[in-house]
């Protein structure tokens, strides 16, 4: 929503300077422009602070994504690996098998020969021996042939004991790892999908600090096309200003001007007022009453209108008369601190006798300043 406003706002700046030309009574001031510039420009300082929260989140997050990333990929490694081993494993376990089937066919030739035969025909054997020691020598013999057979039969169990408890080990440590690579895959998609929007986070404000920026400058293009639409309209009032002081010939002011408006209306305060906000609402307060001021001894002058609103509305003589400002200002309202200016010049205060008052800028261009009797108040020269 803030980002639409925005951009409505902007196209509104720029409908304006698209336009050109001349201001209707509907323009704003160069000093509402100026506030509005900076209000963008605290909020583009706050975008970009938001901004570079959001890019260390996305930092740490991706940190976070490429550190799970290299552990599920270890997992998997180890998981391969367990893998491989079980399969040579698995082989082993085959050939045992394979030998024990070998050893058993073995065993039964001995069985058969020793045992199927009977049994006297091997104790005949036995005593037909010459000698004891022949006896013992066959004796022995059959005896290593039976302790030969017991000891493969013991070897392959314990072979068979062996690869069936590894394997078993191994199968346990393989699930424990896939249960743990799956652990970690759903924290990696998790984490991608937290990189994903804190991208996507970043992305939109910087596209707001973008847009933002953009606003600031159309600001700055109106700005300065207001002031040089000021400036030309300050100096042409100028012209017809000063052709009617020197048609007045009167600096300074000699006539007695002071005192108070009397019986001045709250329609008056409000004229006042809007007059000093358009042309000293930029100066400090001592400058807002020296306008007022001049807008009253020109009322008590005999060489100008007797009213407020004659005095104001005088042909050529204000600047934000023709240029709108002052409208604008009746529009909205003046602030508070032109209400209070407004207020004592009315009931009879003032700081300057005198009746017309320039820019500053415009006095030094235009060589009144240092050569015509006058005096300085804020960035104004009152004469």
């Amino acid at each position: 929503m803030k980002r639409a406003r925005r951009i409505i706002a902007l196209a509104m700046v720029c409908s304006l300077i698209v336009c050109g030309g001349y201001f209707t009574s509907n323009a704003t001031s160069v000093t509402e422009l100026e506030a509005k510039k900076q209000q963008a420009i605290n909020e583009k300082n706050s975008l970009q602070n938001e901004a570079n929260e959001l890019h260390s989140e996305y930092k740490d997050a991706r940190t976070q994504y490429e550190e799970m990333k290299s552990q599920v990929d270890a997992t998997d490694i180890s998981v391969n690996q367990l893998s491989e081993e079980m399969s040579y494993l698995s082989q082993q376990l085959s050939e045992a098998k394979t030998s024990q089937a070998q050893m058993e066919a073995a065993m039964k030739l001995h069985i058969k020969y020793m045992y199927e035969n009977d049994i006297i025909n091997m104790l005949e054997l036995l005593l037909e021996s010459g000698s004891i020691a022949e006896f013992f020598e066959r004796y022995e013999y059959l005896n290593m042939i039976i302790k030969y057979d017991r000891d493969m039969v013991s070897e392959y169990k314990k072979t068979q004991a062996d690869i069936d408890v590894k394997s078993a080990e191994m199968s346990a440590k393989k699930a424990e790892l896939e249960a743990k690579s799956a652990e970690l895959t759903a924290k990696k998609q998790e984490l991608k999908a937290l990189v994903d929007n804190a991208g996507a986070e970043l992305s939109d404000k910087n596209a707001e600090i973008i847009s933002t920026q953009a606003e600031i400058s159309a600001y700055d293009k109106q700005i300065a096309k207001m002031k040089e639409y000021e400036k030309q309209l300050a100096t042409q009032n100028a012209a017809s200003n000063y052709a009617l002081a020197r048609q007045i010939g009167n600096f300074p002011n000699m006539e007695d001007t002071s005192g108070a408006l009397n019986g001045y209306t709250e329609d008056d305060l409000y004229l006042m007022a809007a007059i000093i906000d358009a042309e000293a609402g930029g100066e400090p307060y001592e400058g807002m009453i020296a306008v007022g001021s001049v807008v009253m001894n020109r009322i008590f002058s005999s060489k100008f209108p007797n009213t407020l609103s004659g005095v104001i509305y005088q042909k050529n003589q204000f600047e934000p008369v023709s240029s709108g400002r002052l409208q604008m200002i009746l529009n909205r309202g003046p602030s508070a601190e032109c209400f209070s200016a407004a207020r004592e010049v009315l009931n009879g205060r003032r700081n300057t006798n005198r009746l017309f008052f320039w820019a500053l800028w415009l006095a030094e261009q235009r060589g009144l300043v240092g050569t015509q009797d006058g005096e300085i108040i804020g960035t104004q020269f009152f004469f």
